[in-house]
């Protein structure tokens, strides 16, 4: 069971400190939704190379806001080795892709049931997150009530029907992977990709998944991809064609083929204001392709069981 403790507080958040089973502290962001009748409690699960702030911005009109607008309390969290969940990995900080499977987000979920035991939990990853989320409700470490999942998939060959892609994916790796074996991480921050470096350790899982062509554990011993059977909540995932590397929509697709419950897909043609579509980090960041998420949230809405309107409690 996670332990709480409230930390700083502020006029629109709750800062608390969460932690996991096996000792980790990790910090998030409690926000209340605008209304007193509580539609759900949404975890936001940030991208590698990336922290909880990305679900802030723009301020008044981020993410954030637009869960609150439908009712939703959030807990917007950094994953070890993120943000104030450190030390990163430049200060030798060392984690693996199990260690936020097993231990991270079940912990965050487990805070979630714990304070709001009678709301539906959404969990929104966003491109790692997403994967995290999906790896973590096939185990059953999870268990939340449905997923959002935001430009996600896994690289590998068998998601991927662009041969051009696949090789140009084959060699951001290859030269992810000297990275870390000459610096001991993958420096995102010097490179200028992100506000937070990734550890060898999780970057060796990437490069095996893509070697082997198989989405697993480090030890290969549970299989997340075969375990994506066993997700019988609502699955919702959002792409863009401004995204063609990272998460070309037929990937996103590709990626929840075997979840077994209820499926949206989502894939942007252009923003909400008929410009481009958005990329892979303005998926999340840009307040320009808001509608589709109120889509995906008006969807979750209309989803029976724990999510369905009819549930909305006072709390």
């Amino acid at each position: 069971m996670a332990r709480v403790a409230a930390t700083n507080a502020s006029c629109d958040a709750e800062t608390i400190e969460i932690r996991t089973a096996d000792g980790h502290a990790l910090r998030a962001d409690v926000r209340e939704p605008d209304t007193a009748n509580a539609a759900g409690v949404a975890i936001l699960a940030h991208a590698m190379f990336a922290r909880r702030t990305e679900f802030e911005r723009p301020k008044g009109r981020s993410l954030v806001d637009l869960f609150a607008e439908r009712g939703y309390r959030t807990i917007a969290f950094d994953f070890r080795g993120h943000g104030d969940s450190g030390p990163g990995a430049a200060q030798g900080g060392d984690w693996s892709y199990d260690d936020l499977v097993r231990s991270d987000l079940p912990a965050v979920a487990a805070c979630a049931r714990a304070r709001w035991e009678k709301l539906p939990l959404v969990v929104a990853g966003h491109s790692f997150g997403g994967q995290i989320a999906l790896a973590s409700q096939g185990t059953g470490a999870l268990d939340a009530d449905a997923l959002v999942v935001i430009g996600a998939n896994v690289w590998m060959r068998s998601l991927e029907r662009s041969r051009a892609r696949w090789l140009m994916k084959r060699a951001v790796v290859k030269t992810a992977h000297a990275l870390c074996q000459k610096r001991g991480y993958f420096p995102a921050r010097a490179l200028g990709l992100g506000s937070d470096d990734a550890s060898s350790r999780i970057m060796a899982s990437i490069e095996r998944c893509m070697r082997e062509g198989r989405w697993t554990s480090d030890d290969g011993k549970v299989d997340y991809g075969a375990l994506l059977a066993s997700i019988r909540v609502p699955v919702a995932t959002v792409s863009s064609r401004g995204d063609p590397l990272l998460c070309h929509p037929h990937c996103a697709r590709a990626m929840v083929a075997r979840v077994s419950g209820p499926r949206l897909s989502e894939n942007l043609a252009r923003s909400d204001d008929g410009s481009p579509p958005p990329g892979h980090t303005s998926l999340v960041t840009s307040d320009r392709v808001r509608d589709m998420y109120r889509r995906v949230l008006a969807w979750l809405d209309s989803q029976p069981g724990r999510l369905a309107k009819s549930n909305i409690l006072l709390i």
